[in-house]
C-alpha cells in the first residue's frame, strides 16, 4: 500500500498528516518550526524528519511506502527552494516540495483555476490558472505583508500612540496595547519597544485585541484598523485575479490565516471589495488544511471518494 504524508512547516510549527489510499488519516504529528530562513538549515530538516520518521514508527510503516508532500515557509523563492531540496535529498525521501502559499491554494482549490489568501503572521495571496501560477504580496514584513496579524498589530501600536496625543480619534486602543505588553503607561511601553523589540508573532498577535475592542466595545479606531486590513487583503486577490485573468470567471477563492478568524469587521469589507471586481468569486474557508493540501499536491486529481473524506475532515473541526 502506498501511503501519503502531507507536511504544513512554518515559522512556528511543523505538522505533518498521514492518510492511506482511501483517503483515511491515520495520524498527525506535530514539531518545531522548519522555515529554514528563521530557524537555520539544520533544525528545519531535523523537525521534517522527526514528522516523518515519527509517523512512520507509530504507525509500523517502511518510509518507501510513503510519498511526501511537503509545503514550507521560506522556500517561495527558487534559490532557496533549492537550498531545502538539497538539504533533504540523501534521506531516502520520495518528496515533492513547495512553498506554504502553494499548498494552501492546493487546499483551497483542489487544483483547479482559483485562489488563496493567507493571511497569518504576514500574509500573501497565490492563484493558479491552467499551468500558470501567480502571486501578489508576500514581500514580508519590511516590504509589505499588508492586511497580515503584524500589519494590524503595528498599526494598532501606531494609532494608540496617535490616539493617546490626540493625533487621532479617542479609543481604548491605547489602554489594551499598553496592557497587553504589560506597561502603566506610555514611558513603559517606549522604553519597551525600543529596549526589548517584539518579535513579529507578539506584535500579530494584537490582531485578537483589536478584533476583541471592535466587537465588544464597536471602538472606531479598532473597527477601522480591521477595514484597512481586509481592503489591502482584498487588493491583494483582485489584482491577481486581474493577473491571471480570472476576475469575470466563476472561481474559488480560499481564506486562511488567524488573521481572518477575527469575525466580520475583517471578511463583510473583503467580500464586499473582492466581489465588486470579481462578481462570480465563490469565497469560503479553504476546503482542507494546509497538510491536505501538500498531499493534494502530489495527486491534485484524487479519486472523488478520497477528496470525500478528506472534506468531511474539515467540516469536522
Amino acid at each position: 500500500m502506498t501511503y501519503r504524508l502531507g507536511i504544513d512547516g512554518g515559522g512556528t510549527k511543523t505538522l505533518g498528516v498521514l492518510i492511506n489510499e482511501k483517503g483515511d488519516v491515520l495520524g498527525r504529528k506535530e514539531t518545531g518550526p522548519s522555515n529554514f530562513l528563521t530557524v537555520g538549515l539544520e533544525e528545519a530538516v531535523i523537525n521534517i524528519e522527526t514528522v516523518v520518521y515519527g509517523l512512520c514508527l507509530e504507525h509500523n510503516i517502511v518510509l518507501s511506502d510513503v510519498k511526501l508532500g511537503i509545503g514550507l515557509a521560506g522556500v517561495g523563492r527558487e534559490a532557496d527552494k533549492k537550498i531545502m531540496t538539497e538539504a533533504l535529498k540523501g534521506h531516502n525521501f520520495n518528496f515533492v516540495l513547495d512553498s506554504d502559499a502553494y499548498i494552501a491554494l492546493m487546499a483551497a482549490t483542489e487544483g483547479q483555476d482559483g485562489l488563496a489568501v493567507i493571511a497569518g503572521t504576514g500574509s500573501i495571496a497565490y492563484g493558479l490558472k491552467g499551468k500558470v501560477q501567480a502571486r501578489s504580496g508576500g514581500w514580508g514584513y519590511l516590504l509589505g505583508d499588508e492586511g497580515s496579524g503584524y500589519y494590524i498589530g503595528k498599526r494598532a501600536m501606531f494609532e494608540a500612540c496617535r490616539s493617546y496625543d490626540g493625533r487621532s480619534i479617542p479609543s481604548k486602543l491605547t489602554e489594551v496595547v499598553w496592557d497587553y505588553f504589560a506597561c502603566d503607561n506610555q514611558d513603559d511601553f517606549v522604553h519597551l519597544i525600543y529596549e526589548q523589540p517584539p518579535i513579529r508573532q507578539q506584535v500579530a498577535g494584537l490582531t485578537r485585541k483589536v478584533a476583541e475592542l471592535a466587537k465588544k466595545e464597536k471602538d472606531t479606531l479598532a473597527i477601522l484598523i480591521l477595514k484597512d486590513a481586509a481592503l489591502e487583503l482584498a487588493l491583494a486577490a483582485t489584482t491577481l485575479a486581474k493577473k491571471l485573468g480570472l476576475d469575470k470567471t466563476e472561481f474559488p477563492l480560499g481564506l486562511i490565516g488567524g488573521v481572518f478568524k477575527a469575525g466580520d469587521y475583517i471578511l463583510e469589507p473583503f467580500k464586499e471589495k473582492v466581489l465588486e471586481i470579481c462578481p462570480k468569486a465563490k469565497i469560503s474557508p479553504c476546503l482542507h488544511e494546509p497538510a491536505i493540501g501538500a498531499v493534494l499536491m502530489l495527486e491534485p486529481k484524487l479519486d472523488s471518494e478520497v477528496l470525500r473524506k478528506l472534506r468531511s475532515l474539515k467540516n469536522e473541526e
